[in-house]
Formats: structure tokens, C-alpha cells, sequence
């Protein structure tokens, strides 16, 4: 089953500055916020993972020396902003109840009953 997701902001900007080039870019060019979140460039393998962008040269060992080029999902992603993806169920992990622990005397006591 197929579904349409919104692409995330930071994203479709990365994926339009790819699209605006006419030939590879560079990864260290598309760490257009130099934040947290983009510090290790994992943030370009994952948009490689979801194939919305490609290996020109280089590799995943790499990010940011590696030159990227958009795939025809990336393309469609850069242009309206949602992609297509491919639904995988989560499996079901079985709801517990967390086992209580017995209380000691009585609520608010600091000492022996009185």
C-alpha cells in the first residue's frame, strides 16, 4: 500500500537546492542551517535511504564529501512537496501494566505511627 507523505521543510529546501543545480552538489553545500540536527550529516543519508536522492560520486561514509544528484522521487518531492512511500506496518508490541511497588506505611508518615 502506497501512501502520500508531506515532505518536512528543512528537507524540501535541501531537495530544491539540488533540483536548482545542473550538475551534482556537493554535500557540504546542502547544509544550508548549520544546526544540531544537520551537524553529522546524517540527515542527507537518510534522504538518500528514502530514495528521494542519489550517490553522484562518493558514498555514505562520507556525507558531506560526497556529491548528490535527485532521484525522479526527489524530483517530484522538490516540486509539490510530498512523496510517495511505501507503508511497513510497525510490529505490535503487547501492552503491560507496570507492576506496582507495595508501599510502606502510610502516605506523608516521616516516623512510627503515633
Amino acid at each position: 500500500m502506497k501512501l502520500i507523505l508531506p515532505v518536512l521543510h528543512f528537507e524540501w529546501q535541501v531537495l530544491r537546492a539540488v533540483g536548482r543545480s545542473r550538475k551534482p552538489v556537493p554535500g557540504r553545500a546542502l547544509r544550508l542551517a548549520p544546526t544540531r540536527r544537520t551537524k553529522d550529516g546524517s540527515f542527507l543519508t537518510a534522504l538518500v535511504s528514502r530514495g528521494l536522492l542519489t550517490y553522484a560520486t562518493g558514498g555514505e561514509g562520507d556525507p558531506f564529501g560526497a556529491t548528490y544528484a535527485l532521484t525522479p522521487l526527489g524530483a517530484h518531492a522538490a516540486e509539490y512537496g510530498e512523496c510517495e512511500t511505501e507503508y511497513v506496518p510497525r510490529a505490535q508490541v503487547p501492552k503491560t501494566r507496570p507492576v506496582k511497588a507495595k508501599r510502606a506505611g502510610r502516605r506523608g508518615s516521616t516516623g512510627p505511627a503515633t
